[in-house]
């Protein structure tokens, strides 16, 4: 038995009966769907419509059914195979509809589900003793790293993967200076200055950009080195009283990986100490902000301020409100 070439027979008789397939079907209390699929070999009549199917169309069921051999053929068996074949047919049919389709949409959810990220030591390119840590997304490979760049492929959607990041990012320190924020991992005392994810039609590009220590901190020591010209000793370069001295000494210590400026001041006249006073100090602009936080020694002659301010122009120092007025009337540090 070949379903289709039953199929072919039913229609061709139908025909020649002149029948529609909805007007055969009504005589048998089936849809024309039904009559359809039978007349395309996607299914066969069961064997209780089979005999009044011959009868409506002046035949019998071993002609509608394209049997020659009437007493060896049993019917019911018959059918029941074709049936069967016919499942295994539209199923196979389906398999290669479906499977492609479960595939593309196997990779979209690939794509766009969040899986997250493993913390990964990476040996650090600029120091072989040092490990840094790094958030890299899940599935990715071939890391790759080229002085302070770290890159990584993945497979999955470029959206998804800066999601990732920014969910590591979150979780180290946030720092700021030249209005922009930065990264800070203590741990591994790295800053990710920045982060990226680029794509292309196979694969997205994940890369980070890192420096050794606290970014914003090494930005500062370069300030304040170019501000003043380097870390030294400030001496008097210029003052109206010839014996009056005045030296002032920065210094920078790192202080659990951050910046801490220190400084110490020493004012003399005619070899009597006027002021001997440490403290810290920043830079604002081209200002330099010296706070006192321990005055050693002072002359009772003057009264010394908590703050000094010096003007920064031309690597010197210009000390603005003068507490020193009663000495000199202006007081220029180089």
């Amino acid at each position: 038995m070949n379903n289709n070439i039953i199929g072919k027979n039913i229609a061709y008789l139908r025909k020649k009966k002149k029948l529609t397939q909805q007007e055969l079907g009504d005589k048998l209390h089936v849809t024309d769907k039904a009559v359809s699929k039978w007349e395309r070999g996607l299914s066969l009549p069961d064997i209780s419509i089979l005999e009044n199917l011959s009868k409506i169309l002046d035949s019998d069921i071993y002609e509608i059914l394209q049997i020659e051999n009437k007493k060896k053929v049993d019917i019911d068996k018959k059918l029941l195979e074709e049936k069967l074949k016919i499942k295994k047919q539209v199923f196979r049919k389906n398999l290669i509809i479906i499977f492609p389709i479960a595939i593309i949409i196997c990779l979209i959810l690939f794509k766009l589900i969040p899986f997250g990220y493993n913390i990964v030591p990476i040996r650090y390119e600029n120091n072989e003793t040092k490990l840094i840590n790094l958030g890299v997304p899940k599935f990715s490979f071939l890391i790759k790293n080229n002085h302070n760049n770290y890159s990584f492929k993945n497979f999955r959607g470029k959206n998804i993967l800066k999601t990732e990041l920014k969910s590591y990012a979150n979780t180290l320190e946030h720092i700021t200076c030249n209005n922009t924020t930065y990264y800070y991992d203590k741990a591994s005392n790295t800053t990710i200055i920045d982060y990226d994810v680029t794509s292309n039609i196979l694969y997205s590009n994940i890369s980070y950009n890192i420096r050794n220590g606290n970014y914003c901190s090494t930005l500062e020591i370069k300030e304040y080195q170019n501000k003043l010209g380097g870390i030294g000793v400030y001496k008097v370069h210029y003052s109206e009283n010839k014996t009056f001295e005045v030296r002032f000494n920065p210094n920078l210590k790192i202080n659990n990986n951050e910046n801490e400026w220190t400084a110490f001041l020493a004012v003399y006249f005619n070899n009597e100490i006027i002021e001997r006073s440490t403290g810290t100090f920043e830079i604002n602009d081209d200002e330099l902000i010296y706070y006192r936080t321990n005055i050693e020694n002072k002359s009772d002659k003057i009264e010394i301020p908590t703050v000094s301010h010096f003007v920064i122009k031309e690597e010197s120092l210009i000390l603005k409100e003068n507490y020193l007025k009663d000495y000199t009337k202006g007081i220029i540090l180089r």
